[in-house]
Order: structure tokens, then C-alpha cells, then sequence
């Protein structure tokens, strides 16, 4: 495994970190559907000006993909939306581990059975060992109480 393509995975990870942290804040004063809309339109033009600048721009492929394929804005919108609502209840840390642990799991699961296309990655040992390294890991985050300092909490839309 490169260590590049570590780097670049876990300044990912602290791409959503920092996201889920923002994306509360700014519901706050804009409403939590409307942050995610924001979210979603700005991302859009940035990425529109990224497919131009170094993309094939060749949107006529996005029509001939399979349509389960297209499935993947759904479930992108719903971690931004999820984590608008549960961040100012259980914070950004409960809320991150809480996200590792479904996408470790999740993962899993996946790549034991290769769904989507992708390698058929077998269950074993060491990968049962992450999964209960990472339970024990949530167990003693959520058993710390959060401190109230005002300002989070908020009513979502």
C-alpha cells in the first residue's frame, strides 16, 4: 500500500472531521436542510470547475452508467444531513467514531461478498479484531458525558 495513498485517505478522514464539525454551525443559522443544499450546490461548482479543468468531461458516460451506480449522492447526502443532526446532540468525536464504525462494518461486508464491483476481501481473524478494537473504542467514547458550554444545541428545521 502506498504511503500516498495513506496520506491522501487520512487527510480525507479529516476532510469529514472538520465537516462535521462546520455543517452544525452553520445549520444553526441557516436551517439544517437548507445547510445541506449549500453544501451540496457549492461542491457541485467546484467539482464542475474540476471536471473541466482535468476531467474527461464526458457526461455523456454518467448516462450510460447502471442506475444503482447513481445511488451514491443519495447516500453522500444522507452522512451530511445525518451528521447535521446528530453533531450538536452527541458531538463531533461520538459523531465520527459512530460513522467509522458503520463504514468499517459496513466495508466489511462488503468486501467479503465483492458487492458493487469491488474485490472480495475475506472475513477473518484480524479483521474480527479491528471490528472489536473499534466497539471497544465507541463503548468508552460514548460512556464520556458531553459538557454543555451553550451555543451547539439548536432546534433543527
Amino acid at each position: 500500500m502506498g504511503i500516498f495513498i495513506v496520506i491522501l485517505t487520512l487527510i480525507s478522514g479529516a476532510f469529514l472531521g472538520v465537516q462535521s464539525a462546520i455543517n452544525p454551525a452553520f445549520a444553526k443559522k441557516a436551517g439544517s436542510f437548507e445547510s445541506a443544499m449549500v453544501n451540496y450546490f457549492f461542491g457541485a461548482i467546484i467539482m464542475g470547475i474540476v471536471v473541466v479543468l482535468f476531467g474527461k468531461v464526458d457526461m455523456i458516460a454518467i448516462s450510460e452508467v447502471p442506475t444503482w451506480q447513481l445511488l451514491c449522492a443519495f447516500f453522500g447526502l444522507g452522512y451530511v444531513v445525518l451528521t447535521i443532526f446528530a453533531v450538536p446532540k452527541i458531538g463531533v468525536s461520538t459523531a465520527v467514531i459512530l460513522v467509522i464504525v458503520g463504514q468499517l462494518t459496513t466495508g466489511m461486508v462488503i468486501d467479503n461478498f465483492g458487492w458493487f464491483e469491488n474485490s472480495v476481501i475475506n472475513f477473518d481473524m484480524k479483521r474480527l479484531a479491528g471490528v472489536v478494537l473499534m466497539f471497544i473504542a465507541l463503548y468508552f467514547i460514548l460512556k464520556t458525558e458531553p459538557e454543555t458550554q451553550g451555543g451547539q444545541e439548536y432546534k433543527a428545521a
